[in-house]
């Protein structure tokens, strides 16, 4: 039983890393983006497409 209570926590712990490296890779993305002066809303369908988010996810990385 305490094998598969560690288990879980290291998926949990992996896939929590897994989400912060994809947040941080967006918003790197966004930073370049806006550096480059692409319009927001070219940005938005570009991270949209790239990421597979929904038009409201991201809009929070704007």
């Amino acid at each position: 039983m305490g094998g598969k209570i560690l288990e879980y926590e290291a998926k949990t712990i992996r896939e929590k890393g897994r989400e912060k490296g994809r947040e941080e890779g967006i918003k790197g993305t966004v930073a370049i983006l806006k550096n480059l002066e692409v319009p927001p809303q070219t940005i938005l369908l570009k991270i949209q497409e790239q990421y597979n988010l929904s038009p409201e996810d991201s809009k929070k990385y704007l």
